[in-house]
C-alpha cells in the first residue's frame, strides 16, 4: 500500500488541526486505532478532503478493516478524481475482496451521454459550463453587429457544450449514494426485519447502491440488480454527507481482536 500523505503546514493550517498531525504521527507509529479516532473527528467536524480520506482509508487498511477503508478511498476519489494514490489503494483494496464485486454502475443515460467526464471534478467541470455560457452570449452580440454565418453555429456549438459540462457538474455534485459492506456475511433480506428471508449476502467490501432508508435499515442494489434491505449497523455510507462506521471506536475494535 501507498504509504501516508503527509499534508503541508501552509494547506493545514486553513483545512486541517493538530488532530490530524496527532493522527498522522499515530498512524506512523502503528498506532492504527489512534488514528482511526484522529481523522474521524476531523470528518466528524465537518472536514471534507481528499488527504484526510486518504488516510483515513490506509488507516482502516492497516488496521485490518477492509470495507471501511474502500469507502474512504472512495470518497477521497470522489473529491480528487485523478486522486492516484487513492485510485491505486482502492485498486488493491478490491482485489482483497472475496467476490471482487464491480461498483454499481451509473444510469444508462449518464454512461452514454457522459462517458467522457470520469476525470473531472464537479467544480473543473461547472467552470467550463460557465465560461461556455458567457461565450454564447458573447457571440450572440457580436452577431447583432456581424452577421456571420459561423458565429451562430460556434454560439449554438458552446451553448451545447455549456449544457454539457453543466450537467456533469450537477450529476458529480449529486452522486448516487454508496454503501460498502464492514464485514463479511452481511444478510441482505427481503423486508425490513431481522427475521425477514434472507435474499443473499455480502461480504467485506462489497460496494452497493442506496435505494432507501427506513427504521435503521437500508435497501441497496448492487451491480448486478440484486436488491434488498440490510441494517445499516452493517454498512459503511461513502457520502456525502459523510460519517463513520458504527464500529469505529477503538473499543469495539479491541473487542474484536
Amino acid at each position: 500500500m501507498t504509504v501516508l500523505a503527509i499534508v503541508s503546514l501552509i494547506h493545514g493550517a486553513t483545512v486541517f488541526n493538530s488532530a490530524f498531525d496527532r493522527a498522522n504521527a499515530a498512524f506512523l507509529e502503528d498506532d492504527f486505532q489512534t488514528a482511526i479516532k484522529g481523522y474521524e473527528q476531523l470528518v466528524s467536524d465537518g472536514v471534507a478532503d481528499a488527504d484526510l480520506f486518504y488516510n483515513l482509508g490506509n488507516a482502516y487498511y492497516r488496521a485490518g478493516r477492509l470495507g471501511p477503508a474502500i469507502a474512504n478511498y472512495e470518497r477521497a476519489l470522489h473529491l480528487r478524481p485523478d486522486f492516484e494514490s487513492a485510485d491505486r489503494n482502492l485498486a488493491q483494496c478490491l482485489g482483497e475482496t472475496q467476490r471482487q464485486l464491480s461498483a454499481p454502475l451509473p444510469p444508462p443515460w449518464q454512461q452514454a451521454l457522459l462517458f467522457w467526464h470520469s476525470g473531472l471534478t464537479p467544480k473543473a467541470s461547472l467552470v467550463v459550463a460557465l465560461a461556455c455560457w458567457i461565450l454564447v452570449w458573447a457571440l450572440l452580440a457580436i452577431r447583432l453587429k456581424w452577421r456571420r454565418p459561423y458565429l451562430r453555429r460556434a454560439a449554438v456549438i458552446s451553448a451545447v457544450v455549456a449544457v454539457m459540462f453543466g450537467l456533469s457538474s450537477w450529476v458529480k455534485e449529486h452522486p448516487p449514494l454508496l454503501a460498502v459492506a464492514n464485514n463479511d456475511n452481511v444478510p441482505v433480506r427481503y423486508g425490513i426485519g431481522p427475521d425477514e428471508t434472507l435474499r443473499f449476502e455480502l461480504f467485506a467490501g462489497d460496494r452497493v447502491v442506496v435505494e432507501r432508508r427506513a427504521d435503521g435499515w437500508i435497501r441497496v442494489a448492487t451491480a448486478g440488480g440484486e436488491r434488498g434491505w440490510v441494517e445499516e449497523d452493517e454498512l459503511t455510507l461513502v457520502g456525502p454527507p459523510y460519517s463513520r462506521p458504527p464500529d469505529a471506536s477503538a473499543d469495539r475494535e479491541e473487542g474484536r481482536s
